[in-house]
């Protein structure tokens, strides 16, 4: 005879957002069983166990395996599900933390592309900038090509190591000299920009002052023409090179399939 407050297996799936194939299987695996079958197997829960089948999904969705869930449910103490509700806190804290980074990064991401619309990259101009704060990375003049790759993937994780990683493009610096030199391609440091409120860390500089500032179009293998065309304009303007010179991708193989289509942003401190 069928007992009487007991909910059948289609109408409990429907209550509690979890499929009856799903719990079919939970059966089978001796993790989540029905309070009663009847005579011909067909299942039954009680209402006492909405509560528990929440938890398994919780767990579930929290990334726990099925086989880490039995383990509980077979040694249930209010100590184990006190450790085990901590633990998924924790977890929890810790996903939240990554989807508010990626959030943050997506957020600049839209911020950037929607201002890099609105530059004339035809026109080389003179601005003052102010409080920008860079992330210097230690020296790279004269390495290798293996050894730039290395250092920027160490400069990487050195920005992630101080919670510093976003989606800010990585430039590179190059001092006055090589730039006089026509040396376009030995660079001195990598930088990124980083929040103002930052500027504790010791490899940091702060950008106060005037830049002339162009846009190259393609690759760089023929960047020297653009830098001609800005020192051009910084000589006849009566202007004296800076100390340092900064470059990075507006558009890169990110944005463009094709590298000729890339987009490199100069700015060239002057006095």
């Amino acid at each position: 005879m069928k007992k009487i407050n007991h909910i059948p297996i289609s109408e409990f799936a429907t209550l509690t957002n979890v499929s009856r194939q799903t719990l079919i299987y939970y059966d089978k695996i001796n993790l989540f069983k029905p309070d009663y079958k009847n005579d011909i197997g067909y299942r039954y829960y009680s209402v006492k166990q909405i509560e528990f089948i929440h938890v398994i999904t919780l767990l579930k969705d929290l990334g726990m395996s099925l086989k880490e869930i039995k383990h509980y449910t077979q040694n249930k103490s209010p100590e184990s599900f006190l450790d085990l509700m901590i633990a998924q806190k924790q977890v929890l804290q810790a996903q939240r933390e990554r989807l508010n980074h990626n959030e943050m990064i997506i957020d600049e991401k839209i911020n950037f592309i929607r201002e890099a619309r609105q530059i004339a990259f035809d026109q080389i101009s003179i601005q003052y900038i102010e409080d920008t704060t860079f992330y210097i990375s230690d020296n790279i003049n004269n390495v290798s090509e293996l050894d730039f790759l290395i250092s920027v993937n160490q400069f990487v994780d050195e920005l992630k190591s101080h919670a510093l990683f976003s989606s800010q493009p990585i430039g590179v610096v190059s001092n006055r000299q090589e730039i006089l030199n026509h040396d376009f391609y030995n660079y001195s440091y990598l930088y990124v920009k980083i929040p103002n409120n930052k500027n504790h860390f010791k490899n940091t500089i702060t950008l106060n002052g005037r830049y002339v500032i162009g846009y190259h179009f393609g690759a760089d293998d023929n960047i020297n023409q653009t830098y001609e065309k800005m020192l051009h304009l910084i000589e006849s303007q009566h202007y004296t090179i800076g100390h340092y010179i900064f470059e990075e991708y507006v558009y890169d193989s990110v944005i463009k399939n094709n590298q000729h289509e890339f987009i490199t942003k100069i700015m060239i401190e002057i006095d």
